[in-house]
């Protein structure tokens, strides 16, 4: 398992926390679709402003019908009423005039800003009434009111002290209707403050749904593209990539990389530009209703800034354990959910067992660890709130009994301090998904850097190549992989038009690696390949590609039917040139014996097809190609007689008047080729004819016999 934990040391994060860079690439993927984001972020900043409208309603709602505190100045004359008025412009007046006396009303949080002397001079001449309520004037209201005293301000209104109001009720002397009828008015503004609060509650919903709708769909499309474009990315990379790449490192980043982007984009980012502006919006709120009560409650917040910067930093380095982990648990599970047949076969059920509960406990200790960091960090914010409600309910019910804040602003102050909370409490979420999004994208754009291979389009490499004799020369060619030394030495051969070559010799001998550089597969350091005289760098790997066809030892099938392995998505080949192939190279009995014949659904890598029948499938794939070159990675050891008779006769249709090169695992399936290629640790030993070799007793027929 060292050998996988090695290569998943790419998994580490590199990065920030906020990349600008990495970020920058990631919105280019929104870009297409920019006009859904912009239509989002208008929609985000509604749904702020009605989260910040609700307890402006709810204020307004106590202040001015339910608990009405509000203080009446009488004044005999003009001059008198507009002196008070300049003397104290700080304070926001509504003025009345009626039968030649003249009246302000004016908020009781604001009578702090008169000096008490003066107002205890007005209370006892009897120009002041404190804490009064605003009734309709109606002969019926005042005979109601005939046992208390009022005052009327205009035609249409009255005023009557609070406490007078409450005397009545206590004594019984106002029945449900005469309640009714005096607060009539404050009756019909609840109702329309409530019918107020819904509309923004039902448009707050209504923004939300289309909000989240949007901003996924932009997200899913650019996913999408992401997607697709990563995808390519892979198919564009040299075959090297993939042999020092875990297959399940890879699936990671197409699944769960941009499922995490998908998240930040859809939700986590657009989440956190909300909360953001709810904050600075709350912020200002506060401010303006009360900015002393706003400092003092604030005054938790160097605490609880404190507290998340811990916790960045703590989790930051847990996470980054935890992702790591869990690519190690997913490219095992696809290591041995592959092998899976050897591990039955071999009895290996303990040995991977115990070595996927070593890689799960990693995991889980990993994990552990960043539930231990929430389980500390979640308490102490959520305690930082009840401090913040504590700090505010001591200096504001203070505020409130020395009439410097109404009820309904200290109302609001609690929703406000609650709603502040949340953003704070769900950033920790928002965090990890950010957090894991951005080393996605890291991970994701590290893939989409490293070179792929040379794929030389149509427009950059010259004429379209149609078709190609097969001549075929290696010049003095050297191939090494890695540092561990050169796989081939000095290769120089040459292969006529239509001729049969073998490649014969031990294992790790370089036969493979021969076909692998005639394919493009590989580069190679030192020497010159040609392919019809032109040298294979030349080419379009494209049209060169279209003309070799290759059957390797391990046939690959893709899920699907038999007639997509064989035509491959190739509209340009037809049924009837499909049929006419199979049969030729005689696969079609084993096709049209099965119930769906050339629509038969083909399982995973061919799972409930044989060797056999899935190798000449192969051939009928090459055929249909009607490649220059062909190629075989002979492997018929475990075939029975009657299939191995069928494929022996496909191969000698395949070959004709075509370059051959077979890959020989037994030689008594080569004798019949026109020269044999004998390789040993990478150079070549011996060339010539079956005959020859043996007439020369080398290491050909050391191999034979």
């Amino acid at each position: 398992m060292k050998g996988l934990h090695k290569g998943l040391a790419e998994d580490d994060l590199k990065s920030k926390i906020y990349d600008k860079i990495l970020f920058r690439r990631l919105v280019a993927y929104l870009k297409p679709y920019k006009f859904l984001v912009f239509i989002s972020f208008i929609l985000l900043l509604l749904i702020t402003g009605t989260n910040l409208l609700a307890p402006v309603i709810s204020q307004r709602a106590v202040d001015e019908v339910i608990v009405s505190n509000k203080n009446l100045l009488e004044f005999a004359n003009e001059h008198n009423k507009t002196d008070f008025i300049k003397k104290y412009s700080r304070i926001k007046f509504k003025e009345y005039d009626f039968n030649d006396k003249y009246y302000l009303i004016f908020p009781n949080k604001k009578i702090n800003f008169i000096p008490k002397t003066e107002i205890k001079e007005l209370k006892e001449s009897g120009k002041l009434l404190r804490k009064i309520t605003v009734l309709q004037n109606k002969l019926e209201i005042q005979q109601i009111l005939s046992t208390t005293e009022f005052v009327e301000i205009s035609e249409d209104q009255l005023v009557v002290q609070n406490a007078d109001l409450i005397e009545l009720r206590e004594n019984n002397d106002l029945t449900k209707e005469q309640l009714r009828l005096l607060r009539y008015e404050d009756i019909n503004k609840l109702k329309l403050y409530g019918l107020i609060f819904f509309i923004v509650v039902s448009l707050q919903l209504l923004f939300t749904y289309f909000q989240i709708y949007f901003v996924n769909y932009a997200a899913q499309y650019a996913m999408y593209d992401l997607r697709r474009d990563l995808f390519f990315r892979l198919e564009s990379m040299p075959l090297s990539f993939f042999d020092k790449n875990p297959i399940g490192r890879l699936v990671t980043r197409i699944t769960n990389d941009i499922g995490t982007l998908n998240e930040m984009l859809g939700n986590g980012l657009i989440q956190l530009i909300q909360e953001f502006f709810v904050l600075v919006g709350i912020m200002i709120a506060m401010l303006i209703y009360d900015w002393k009560l706003a400092l003092v409650t604030f005054s938790i917040l160097p605490v609880t800034i404190f507290l998340f910067t811990v916790f960045i930093k703590r989790s930051r380095v847990i996470y980054r354990n935890v992702r790591k982990k869990l690519a190690n648990i997913n490219a095992t599970l696809s290591e041995d959910i592959s092998g899976f047949k050897i591990i039955q076969l071999f009895n290996q059920y303990k040995r991977k067992v115990k070595e996927f509960a070593e890689i799960n406990g990693e995991y889980y200790q990993a994990a552990r660890s960043m539930l231990k960091l929430f389980a500390v960090f979640r308490p102490l914010i959520n305690s930082t709130r009840r401090i913040a409600v504590a700090i505010l309910l001591w200096y504001g019910g203070a505020q409130i009994l020395q009439d410097r804040i109404s009820l309904g602003v200290f109302m609001a102050f609690l929703w406000y301090l609650d709603r502040f909370f949340e953003p704070i409490h769900h950033l920790s979420e928002k965090f990890n998904i950010m957090q894991a999004a951005m080393s996605g994208a890291e991970r994701i754009f590290d893939l989409m850097d490293k070179d792929i291979e040379d794929y030389r389009l149509e427009k950059s490499c010259g004429e379209k190549e149609d078709s190609l004799k097969g001549e075929i020369e290696f010049r003095n060619v050297w191939l090494r992989y890695n540092d561990n030394g050169d796989v081939l030495k000095d290769i120089s051969f040459k292969v006529k038009p239509g001729e049969k070559v073998a490649l014969v010799g031990h294992t790790g001998s370089g036969k493979t690696s021969i076909i692998s550089l005639l394919s493009g597969l590989y580069p190679f350091q030192k020497g010159q390949i040609f392919i019809d005289g032109k040298e294979i760098n030349k080419y379009c790997l494209k049209d060169l590609r279209r003309n070799i066809g290759i059957v390797q030892q391990d046939v690959f099938l893709f899920s699907g039917t038999i007639k997509d392995n064989i035509v491959l998505s190739n509209d340009t080949i037809s049924n009837e040139e499909m049929e006419k192939v199979a049969k030729y190279v005689n696969v079609n009995k084993f096709i049209e014996s099965k119930p769906e014949k050339y629509m038969e659904p083909v399982m995973e890598r061919g799972a409930t097809f044989s060797v056999g029948q899935r190798q000449l499938i192969a051939f009928a794939r090459v055929l249909a190609y009607d490649p220059a070159i062909f190629v075989l990675d002979e492997a018929t050891s475990n075939i029975d007689t009657e299939t191995e008779i069928l494929i022996q006769d496909a191969l000698q249709k395949l070959m004709q008047n075509r370059t051959s090169i077979i890959i020989a695992h037994r030689l008594s399936t080569i004798q019949h080729v026109d020269r044999i290629i004998v390789l040993h640790k990478g150079e070549i030993k011996e060339e010539g004819s079956h005959q020859e070799l043996l007439a020369n007793e080398g290491l050909y027929y050391d191999l034979y016999r």
